[in-house]
């Protein structure tokens, strides 16, 4: 892994990339200065070989998710079908008996997070008693679809395996510079005649890739999802409409396009679409299901919503007015509930920094597993205590915010942000970001490895300049990479 600081400029590059989709790359500054998000010189070199160590940890570190989150949802009395019983009409969950409660997930939310991690298995969800009459009424096996999902990494190339910083399970952005951007980058400056210029198979995932001679055509992620759902909802029709919302108050337009190629991809892969604000969202409370709602005093053009992406975290979703409603509608497979993905497991499991002391506490011990992570406890805990170098991050957290750095007792850097103000933080061993020379200064990349449908996929590297580098956040830059340039 090396960083060449003096690659090829392209003419018209900036209005490549906006063709492209990324009209968002004009950042600005505390200072009020802007700056370009995407570097066009700079890119990463990495040989195959460590292509294939960062693939092969990330689907290791995947697998280890998977386990944490079995742990996590079986430290909820709701997780049991008895356990559903008891809270059928009073409060079950606590701090102290609920991890879930633990992390600040209200009451209401838990068993649709239970439900719609172990819903693709019929055996776990409907057979904790083998009774029939034990079952809950709406205890239907049912599918919720994941598509997406990004690592961020800590990885030099020097010899030290990578290390996970957190996982964007939920509503990871960086999508299109990731897998359409630097893909073009890397066709147009022909850096390499590697037979894999970059580590890149993101959009292949999502949409599938073509019948070869000989060979048929292999789904993506897309087909092999809705699919898997429409085995479990089989009322849906061959190829269901599926909304994809974002937030409309997000400026910069980030949000927007990362959802329009994903929408992008959907369509590709054969299913209509259609892009949506959140604020177009809609209850109708005669159907008792959710419903796109065109504008206002459009209640009358409502439809209904079967399947629906959203780009909005469910952390806030799951505290706003009317939460319970949604969630509540989520329950019944039988009545037609909508579908959302990413499903709420994605953030209350996986996509908050509470994963990382869980993985510790599972893996720490285990040598072959333990060389992906790093030492990580609730801030509260004794063994945190003893930790001297260490970043603290709030359990629900976004883009760096509220991050604190310190090392050997001294704070070198830190993100103020709204972030934290629960009072719920993990500390992470400190493993200060690799350094490279660039021409602006000393710069930090944290690799973000993406996963489709549980599979890696590829990865984009964004860095950060000086000692605020060291946490990568909003004003941090995407740089492409390649596979063994030619020198």
């Amino acid at each position: 892994m090396r960083r060449v600081p003096y690659g090829p400029v392209r003419d018209g590059w900036k209005l490549t990339n906006y063709s492209l989709g990324l009209t968002y790359n004009d950042t600005e500054l505390p200072d009020g200065s802007m700056v370009s998000y995407w570097q066009e010189g700079p890119f990463y070199d990495f040989t195959a070989a460590e292509i294939e160590e960062l693939e092969t940890a990330t689907a290791a570190l995947y697998e280890m998710c998977l386990e944490a989150g079995d742990w996590m949802v079986k430290q909820c009395p709701r997780h049991t079908v008895q356990g559903r019983k008891d809270g059928f009409f009073a409060s079950i969950c606590n701090p102290q008996s609920c991890y879930l409660a633990r992390i600040g997930i209200p009451e209401f939310a838990h068993e649709q997070i239970i439900r719609t991690w172990f819903d693709g298995d019929a055996e776990t969800w409907t057979h904790y008693d083998k009774d029939p009459d034990m079952r809950l009424p709406m205890e239907t096996p049912d599918f919720s679809p994941t598509v997406y999902g990004r690592f961020d990494l800590w990885y030099n190339g020097a010899g030290s395996p990578p290390k996970l910083l957190e996982f964007n399970a939920q509503t990871p952005t960086s999508l299109v510079e990731s897998a359409v951007i630097q893909w073009h980058w890397s066709d147009q400056t022909n850096l390499t005649k590697h037979e894999w210029r970059q580590w890149n198979s993101i959009h292949d995932r999502l949409v599938g890739w073509p019948a070869s001679p000989g060979e048929p055509a292999e789904p993506g992620a897309w087909k092999r999802n809705i699919d898997k759902l429409r085995e479990a909802r089989t009322w849906l029709p061959e190829k269901p409409k599926i909304f994809f919302a974002y937030e409309t108050s997000e400026r910069t337009g980030e949000d927007r396009m990362n959802v329009a190629y994903l929408m992008a991809t959907a369509e590709e892969a054969g299913y209509p679409v259609e892009l949506i604000a959140m604020s177009q969202i809609g209850w109708d409370v005669a159907g008792d299901r959710v419903v796109f709602v065109p504008g206002p005093g459009q209640e009358h053009k409502s439809e209904p919503i079967d399947i629906i992406f959203m780009l909005y975290p469910w952390e806030w979703f799951w505290n706003e007015e009317g939460g319970k409603a949604f969630f509540r509608n989520m329950a019944d497979p039988t009545k037609h509930g909508t579908v959302w993905i990413e499903p709420p497991y994605k953030a209350a499991l996986l996509g908050n920094k509470a994963l990382l002391p869980v993985l510790w506490m599972l893996f720490g011990d285990h040598p072959e597993r333990s060389k992906y992570l790093l030492p990580a406890y609730f801030a509260e805990s004794s063994k945190a205590a003893e930790l001297t170098s260490y970043a603290k991050k709030p359990v629900w957290g976004r883009e760096g915010g509220s991050v604190t750095l310190v090392k050997n007792g001294e704070t070198i850097t830190e993100n103020p942000s709204e972030y934290g103000t629960d009072g719920r933080f993990v500390v992470q061993e400190l493993c200060e970001l690799p350094s490279f020379e660039g021409l602006e200064g000393v710069v930090h990349p944290v690799i973000g490895s993406w996963l489709i449908d549980g599979e890696p996929a590829g990865m984009g590297i964004r860095e950060g300049l000086g000692v605020k580098g060291l946490v990568t956040n909003d004003a941090s830059f995407f740089v492409p990479h390649v596979i063994e340039a030619d020198d």
